[in-house]
């Protein structure tokens, strides 16, 4: 019953997001040759997904006196997942200018791959460049686009 009373539970933190997620997996699976352009803050979490591959997360990243993006899920006896909360504040400092700060990766990266909690000028931004550059779509790039409310 969500009443505000506490209830018993056992917790767990993991890294997570889309596109962290599959940055970290082409890092591994490149023994390090992948680069993640996001917003972390300067806090225990930012530091915590710093250290779970290091070298991943451009200079540049760390915005000072910002939270890194969270997630909490709330799961039923069943597995299910009856409530979702996430601070997800620090995505709006990726914009245009932070792309710009790191063209030269991205130019010369094989292959792009944006989340769709991006500011959409940075979305924008960011899909005329592989335009521009000829990144694998050629014009045509889908991408996941996470509902905000």
């Amino acid at each position: 019953m969500l009443d505000g009373s506490t209830h018993a539970c056992k917790t767990e933190q993991c890294a997570g997001g889309v596109a962290r997620n599959i940055a970290e997996a082409l890092w591994r699976l490149r023994n390090g040759r992948t680069r993640l352009l996001t917003a972390i803050g300067d806090d225990s979490d930012g530091q915590y997904l710093q250290n779970i591959a290091p070298g991943l997360i451009l200079d540049g990243c760390v915005i000072k006196n910002e939270r890194t993006a969270i997630y909490a899920a709330i799961f039923d006896k069943k597995g299910e997942c009856v409530l979702g909360l996430g601070d997800m504040d620090v995505h709006n400092q990726i914009t245009v200018d932070l792309v710009k700060r790191h063209i030269d990766v991205l130019k010369n990266a094989p292959l792009v791959v944006i989340d769709g909690n991006l500011p959409l000028t940075t979305m924008d931004y960011i899909l005329k460049l592989c335009n521009k550059y000829g990144k694998p779509g050629k014009g045509s790039f889908s991408f996941i686009k996470h509902k905000r409310n």
